[in-house]
């Protein structure tokens, strides 16, 4: 695993908040001639002057968390390749970048002239308040956690249908938690755990599982389950926590890299027994 941590530049393309996108082109290209074009392609749905720039600037303007984050980074990257071998038996072949992106992520597992890259955006990072050194941990082992699906498995299946979709989902971000949790070195580790978010989703858990899998039958949305920008009864990222379960359950029979190579049709056999919904025989 390469790293390669980009906030001396950042700071010295903008020594205030002011933003200037052809400077930016011109920072951005020197980390990879792709990268400005892979931005701003992201991006061109959204508003630039009312939906990115007010969040850039901002952050440009706060130096000094810039600089923290940049150390935090190196810590928590160096920490990170001792840990490694945990999961890979062979090198992660992956350049992990600190950047200044467009509002596109806070983490990005996408390519760059054909290598594998993992961007963290110092905009997002800090608009979210992902700049502790945990949370920071957090972000980055479950991006490598995405990776290591990739290498061992098959991280993606056809999903042309809602409950294939809902699946797909719940069974990758379960893998990732899994493997950030290895890194961690804590099965119980979930870092959405802030005011009783642990607790809950464990006392309610047989209501989760039901609920899941009645969407599932139903080929209903299960978007409110993922994301930070949406809830299920009031608590966010349940979904994560589910997957993570599920995965944990299932390797109670199968090795991590079988579930990883796992094709959909298995995946939904398994959740209704997982689910409690055992099959007649």
């Amino acid at each position: 695993m390469k790293t390669v941590n980009t906030v001396p530049e950042i700071l010295s393309t903008f020594p205030d908040s002011h933003f200037d996108k052809q400077r930016w082109r011109d920072y951005a290209g020197a980390i990879h001639p792709e990268l400005p074009k892979l931005c701003e392609e992201d991006t061109a749905k959204y508003e630039f002057e009312k939906d990115v720039l007010p969040v850039i600037e901002t952050v440009l303007g706060e130096p000094e968390r810039i600089r923290h984050l940049g150390s935090r980074f190196e810590r928590v990257v160096a920490e990170l390749q001792e840990r490694l071998p945990v999961l890979f038996d062979k090198e992660c072949e992956v350049t992990v970048v600190l950047y200044l992106g467009l509002c596109n992520a806070a983490g990005w597992v996408t390519f760059l002239g054909g290598k594998k890259v993992v961007l963290l955006g110092v905009e997002k990072v800090l608009e979210l308040n992902w700049d502790s050194e945990e949370k920071l941990k957090a972000l980055l082992y479950h991006e490598i956690g995405h990776i290591w699906h990739e290498i061992y498995g098959n991280l993606e299946f056809p999903a042309h249908t809602q409950s294939r979709q809902s699946m797909l989902q719940l069974w990758q971000e379960g893998i990732a938690m899994v493997c950030e949790q290895i890194l961690s070195k804590d099965e119980r580790y979930y870092y959405q755990d802030e005011n009783g978010w642990l607790a809950w989703c464990q006392e309610q858990e047989p209501m989760i599982k039901e609920e899941y899998g009645r969407r599932l039958e139903q080929e209903e949305s299960t978007q409110d389950f993922f994301g930070d920008w949406c809830d299920f009864c009031g608590y966010s990222d349940v979904g994560y926590y589910l997957g993570c379960r599920f995965v944990r359950w299932m390797m109670k029979e199968n090795d991590l890299r079988e579930i990883a190579a796992m094709g959909a049709a298995e995946l939904l056999e398994k959740y209704t027994r997982f689910a409690g919904k055992e099959l007649p025989a």
